[in-house]
């Protein structure tokens, strides 16, 4: 299981020798593929070569290429990720509603849950109670809207009633380098095992080429939310820097509970598709595993 991520904030080469990816800069580091989990282009002047763009992506490693700004823009993945790439997505086309809004239930009650235990971790509120009387009144494809609910007075708990998504403040930033970072582990994760991201259980939107990973994700997002408020950002975009960066990044680092047992990120996301395409795919009424950190 690969484990290490690799991050790239000068200008650099980037080649394949044996293997290994080679970073050529004032020095020459070598690093082997099987090793990497996720390589981070931050530099806009990185030099990648062909040889090199191709091994990543037979190896499934993440790769996120930033912008001048340093936000994720663009990511790298094989245009078949499975051998049986066509049965899978007969299979996902055939999904049931009914399939897909159980789905749908469980992992809004699951967000709904960790954002709770995270409030109640750190927060000293009463209104917490109303994430935790949300929990029990999702309904099937979240009918009612359970989720936004919570999210209105998750967000507001955490960091404050003046606070909100569309501010640009560094909390943002960070909160959306995070959530990117995260759909695009996802959707490498999906189309390695055949499906197509674009086509989701709740999200729809005919724009975005990721419905599915934005579905996936949202167990996740709890994870970002606590590096974030632990980060305690204040002052402007500009004094947003590559230190918070490195450490919105450890969420790789972090431990997640699935089937009982402690993976890292990325093996738990593993887990948790294949019990979700498995659920999705075949005649099955229990509920797939879900993370817990």
């Amino acid at each position: 299981m690969s484990w290490r991520t690799i991050v790239i904030t000068k200008e650099a080469k980037l080649s394949l020798r044996l293997n290994h990816l080679v970073v050529k800069h004032e020095n020459v580091i070598k690093v082997p593929l099987s090793e990497i989990a996720a390589l981070i282009l931050e530099n806009p002047n990185v030099s990648i070569s062909g040889h090199m763009l191709n091994a990543l992506a037979k190896q499934h490693i993440l790769t996120i290429l930033c912008d001048e700004q340093h936000n994720p823009s663009v990511f790298i993945q094989s245009t078949f990720g499975h051998h049986r790439q066509p049965r899978k997505i007969k299979e996902q086309f055939s999904w049931t509603d009914r399939k897909k809004g159980l789905a749908w239930q469980n992992i809004v009650r699951q967000k709904i849950t960790l954002q709770y235990s995270l409030i109640n971790h750190y927060i000293h509120d009463e209104r917490k109670h109303l994430l935790k009387g949300y929990i029990d009144q999702v309904q099937l494809h979240d009918g009612t809207n359970r989720e936004g609910h919570a999210a209105k007075v998750y967000f507001n708990l955490l960091f404050g009633h003046q606070f909100t998504r569309d501010k640009e403040i560094p909390i943002n930033w960070a909160l959306n380098y995070g959530y990117s970072i995260l759909c695009s582990s996802l959707t490498r994760l999906i189309v390695s095992k055949g499906y197509l991201s674009e086509i989701g259980i709740h999200h729809i939107n005919e724009f975005n080429l990721y419905n599915l990973a934005s579905d996936l994700m949202e167990v996740y997002r709890p994870l970002i939310d606590r590096i974030v408020y632990e980060m305690n950002l204040e002052g402007t975009l500009s004094e947003f820097n590559k230190h918070h960066r490195r450490v919105i990044l450890s969420m790789f680092d972090k431990k997640v509970k699935i089937n009982e047992k402690v993976y890292t990120l990325n093996h738990s996301m593993q887990l948790y598709l294949d019990g979700f395409f498995d659920f999705m795919s075949k005649d099955k009424t229990t509920e797939f595993c879900l993370p817990i950190y």
